[in-house]
């Protein structure tokens, strides 16, 4: 191996689902920032389609496709261990289960695992979605290490039985560039925003805690609620937001750019989620320089640090204060805008694809 570029197999079929999440953003970033670096070959592993994916892999990277649709890809692969990926992935010398799923192959495996979050609250998942995570956690902890992006999900993997030294922390990244101020006054024209702005991006799901902040925006007088993010499951959004009448937009799902423009537009950025692995808007969030109040139990409170308000998720009162502290006082809201923005630039997808290699590294040197 010495000299020679390890070839590295990531899943990237998050990319085909309904509803890509950011652990397909991970992956897809993660395998960008591999494709850059001279000492890797990245090939991506997928499922038989049909339709493009949703959200589109690296450019000018490898795509195996494998002959079997998802579902069934996915259960052969819990059941009985194959179809192998070695021989469509040509032979790499590594597999890289990015999230979720877990490939079958006879090369050496690292897994990452974003959250356990059907652990912590069952009755958001279905049975058989508990099943299945359950089934690649098991899968996972065969790996012979174990990615997470939090000290938070660390301790959820120990706590499930998976030994301290195969875990590895590596946060995730994000996209430094700024929004063209064009986007974001086009945004602003368009959906008749005129006031004040408090922004929530994501996958609408029972988690995200969407109820507690519209019970916390009913106490935020004359500023506007924008949601943007696919639809998800659990969640009557239309019905959710109703006591807000005119002081919400419901965007739904957006390009990267126009992402961008709506955190770069909003005045606070609310995400009150119950438990996350990572909080990947967050992040996204403080690269614009958009001031962030988020939850104080879980794993958003490690990527604001200091840069951001930390509330409990479950108490509507203090998040209505928070989003209220930041739209009353524009010299502090600077002041944390711009600690967001320099705890930012610490975390590029750069640094992550470093840290993952030298996974790899270890990974095969033993």
């Amino acid at each position: 191996m010495t000299g020679e570029p390890i070839r590295a197999a990531l899943l990237l079929e998050q990319c085909w689902h309904r509803v890509p999440g950011g652990t397909a953003v991970a992956a897809v970033e993660l395998a960008g920032a591999m494709e850059r670096r001279a000492d890797v070959e990245v090939v991506g592993i997928a499922a038989s389609h049909r339709g493009e994916p949703i959200v589109a892999p690296p450019e000018g990277i490898e795509i195996a496709r494998l002959r079997l649709p998802r579902p069934l890809l996915y259960e052969s692969w819990v059941r009985l261990g194959r179809p192998w990926v070695d021989r469509p992935c040509g032979d790499p010398d590594i597999v890289h289960a990015t999230g979720g799923a877990v490939p079958a192959s006879r090369a050496p495996l690292v897994a990452t695992i974003h959250d356990l979050a059907w652990r912590h609250h069952p009755d958001h998942f279905t049975p058989r979605g508990r099943r299945m995570f359950e089934a690649w956690l098991e899968a996972a902890g065969r790996a012979s290490r174990v990615l997470c992006p939090s000290a938070a999900t660390a301790a959820d993997l120990s706590d499930a039985g998976i030994p301290t030294e195969r875990i590895c922390v590596v946060p995730l990244g994000v996209d430094l560039r700024a929004a063209e101020p064009v986007d974001v006054e086009a945004l602003r024209a368009r959906h008749g925003l005129h006031g004040s702005v408090v922004l929530w991006v994501g996958v609408a799901e029972p988690r995200k805690n969407l109820a507690g902040l519209v019970e916390a925006m009913t106490a935020v007088p004359d500023a506007v609620l924008v949601l943007v993010g696919p639809p998800g499951w659990g969640v009557d959004v239309e019905r959710l937001v109703a006591p807000l009448g005119d002081r919400v937009r419901v965007v739904g799902p957006v390009t990267e750019d126009e992402k961008r423009a709506w955190y770069a537009l909003a005045d606070v950025f609310a995400f009150p989620s119950l438990l996350e692995g990572f909080g990947l808007p967050v992040l996204e969030a403080m690269a614009q320089g958009t001031p962030v109040v988020t939850s104080a139990d879980t794993a958003t409170a490690e990527v604001v640090g200091s840069a951001g308000v930390l509330v409990d998720p479950t108490d509507s009162v203090s998040l209505a204060e928070g989003i209220r502290h930041f739209l009353a006082d524009a010299i502090e809201a600077g002041r944390f805008a711009s600690a967001g923005r320099t705890r930012a630039e610490s975390f590029t997808w750069d640094a992550v694809a470093e840290r993952t290699v030298t996974v790899y590294r270890a990974v095969l040197a033993a």
